[in-house]
């Protein structure tokens, strides 16, 4: 049988995250408290108890999410699930890395932790907002003599996420508003991510990419840049920084998985995020929550 594994990103955080596995799975007790000792706060602290706001904020955020889905991973493999393909949605993309082996828990938490702190230097430099109810081509029409604004987020084909300037994104969701059966949402977040505004970030991710091992994947990694399957640890690699700045191209993603025979999807992480989207791409193969 051919499964997938999905591993969330930002949005997918909440208060309580990962307690009951780091109570249940002695695996799952010692990355945690590995991770602690790594990021040098009590990370497991934060995600038991919260507060909210800190746990949101992308630096603190971005550790603690790929942590716990760590840990929902050590349930996959006490449960003897295999797989050949994972993909992660944004950040999640990390967690796809380190299950197919690509780096270290520890080495992959080290860049989610400068991954943070670089994404979030640049809080309050544009929004972004979710737009539901237009494909990708009849919203491509909204976006036209907007400067600023770009397609960030590609779930489903009736779902995208624009990012960009706070000023030129109301100006298009103004735009959209006029319309009918039109649903726009400004999505809680600090910065406009997956747009050029996060050049900074990139280029300070560059370096750090590059001085980390990366490893042959044991699976193939389904990239949210390209929304196909590789093996390749130099496209991996460069599609790492792109991400930063570019799209997520997770509808994309989801059907190459399904027509490469994928039959059953794991969403590894807290909470149903992915689970919910994927419902709206596809009824077949399910996606199953661990």
């Amino acid at each position: 049988m051919i499964n997938a594994l999905l591993f969330p990103g930002q949005g997918s955080q909440e208060v309580g995250m990962g307690k009951e596995l780091y109570e249940q799975l002695l695996r799952a007790k010692d990355i945690l408290d590995e991770a602690c000792k790594i990021v040098g706060y009590d990370l497991k602290d934060l995600m038991f108890n919260g507060p909210i706001e800190k746990l949101t904020d992308t630096q603190f955020a971005q550790p603690a999410i790929y942590t716990c889905s760590a840990m929902y991973l050590e349930k996959v493999r006490q449960e003897g699930i295999e797989y050949d393909y994972v993909a992660g949605h944004s950040l999640g993309e990390y967690s796809a890395l380190y299950a197919a082996g690509v780096f270290s828990f520890s080495d992959g938490l080290r860049l989610v932790c400068k991954r943070g702190r670089a994404m979030g230097a640049e809080n309050g430099k544009g929004i972004m907002a979710a737009v539901l109810g237009l494909d990708e081509k009849e919203l491509r029409g909204y976006l036209e003599g907007i400067s600023g604004v770009v397609m960030a987020n590609l779930n489903t084909k009736t779902q995208i996420v624009i990012s960009g300037v706070e000023s030129e994104v109301a100006k298009v969701a103004e735009r959209l508003l006029a319309g009918e059966e039109i649903n726009v949402r400004k999505l809680n977040v600090s910065a406009a991510f997956h747009s050029p505004q996060m050049q900074s970030a990139a280029k300070a991710m560059k370096r750090e990419i590059e001085a980390v091992v990366f490893h042959e994947p044991t699976a193939y990694i389904v990239s949210n840049v390209t929304g196909r399957p590789t093996k390749d640890i130099n496209e991996i690699k460069n599609n790492l920084l792109v991400q930063i700045t570019g799209q997520v191209r997770w509808y994309d993603s989801i059907i190459a998985m399904k027509d490469a025979g994928v039959e059953a999807f794991y969403e590894v992480g807290n909470g149903q995020v992915l689970r919910k989207m994927n419902r709206a791409i596809t009824l077949r193969p399910k996606c199953l929550s661990i």
